[in-house]
């Protein structure tokens, strides 16, 4: 019989804050790290909770991709008006738009390459906390067909994990306890799911033994990750091995799980380009100054519930 190892913390990062797209605050949440330390996943920004007045939410005006997959997740849009205006609205090169609401999760696969942004309703009014992951595509796919994958919340399976009634998880990529998302990576195995655990709950977690990477980001309270005191803001990189233990403090615990299948290929980014040499890159600028980075077809599909 296989032996199942308990993970351990390898590192614990405190993020740094800065400005992002339109003038936005994002805390980078992977700064400091290698693209070895991180292989596949390349960046993961989280827009902290905060109540914005009308108008004050820039938005990312449109700009490029090429190379990669992005996955922006809603976690949290209320208060306010946002019943009335609280969407983020995201428009692609082909005229394709979406509208992303509270708890709402997008895998876009940007391959060969899109323009797109990402704006609110200037009369919107209310609380933002939002995510968005990059994770690279191996050099075979990086010059593929666009597609993007959105689901609303409801969509989503939300599993109460069958070892701690008081722990739930939202399975944004991937399968937990029989449920699986819709939205499914068709080039990197991995998984992505978001944990709430009540106060003082200890639970485990044994991702598909392929998913050799795994990392997590505390965005809520408090608690022992793999052995480790963690809060809220702090990034956690783990060593290998199969099972991560959690345990919450006296004020819950929200946590945000990745793991996947590292590539081990070469990794040359330039702003919104990611491909595998620097040759590469310089043709990713041709082809926009040329308006040649945008020109095949994008598909879309949508899961409501």
């Amino acid at each position: 019989m296989a032996t199942c190892t308990d993970v351990q913390v390898k590192r614990v990062s405190n993020p740094p804050r800065r400005l992002e797209g339109g003038g936005f605050e994002i805390r980078d949440i992977m700064s400091g790290f290698s693209t070895q330390d991180l292989d596949p996943f390349l960046m993961w920004h989280e827009l902290p909770r905060k109540y914005n007045r009308p108008g004050e939410f820039p938005g990312a005006p449109m700009h490029p991709h090429r190379g990669f997959c992005e996955l922006p997740y809603a976690k949290e849009m209320s208060g306010g008006n946002t019943d009335q205006y609280g969407r983020m609205i995201g428009r692609d090169h082909k005229g394709n738009t979406v509208e992303m609401g509270s708890g709402d999760f997008e895998f876009g696969t940007v391959a060969g390459g899109i323009e797109h942004e990402a704006m609110s309703n200037p009369q919107w009014e209310g609380y933002m906390h939002f995510f968005q992951l990059w994770i690279n595509l191996p050099a075979s796919q990086k010059f593929g067909q666009p597609s993007f994958q959105n689901a609303k919340s409801a969509a989503l399976p939300v599993v109460t994990l069958a070892q701690s009634p008081q722990v739930t998880a939202k399975i944004l990529v991937g399968t937990l306890e029989g449920k699986t998302s819709p939205c499914q990576s068709a080039h990197v195995p991995m998984e992505y799911i978001d944990f709430e655990a009540k106060p003082n709950v200890e639970y485990s977690h044994e991702p598909p033994k392929e998913l050799a990477r795994k990392l997590a980001f505390v965005y809520r309270g408090s608690g022992v990750v793999a052995g480790k005191e963690c809060s809220e803001g702090q990034f956690v990189q783990f060593t290998d091995g199969d099972r991560i233990v959690v345990s919450s403090g006296s004020e819950g615990l929200g946590m945000l799980f990745i793991a996947a299948k590292p590539l081990g290929e070469p990794v040359v980014q330039y702003g919104p380009f990611v491909m595998n040499t620097q040759e590469q890159i310089k043709q990713c600028f041709s082809d926009y100054q040329r308006g040649e980075l945008c020109k095949g077809p994008c598909s879309r599909v949508k899961y409501e519930a």
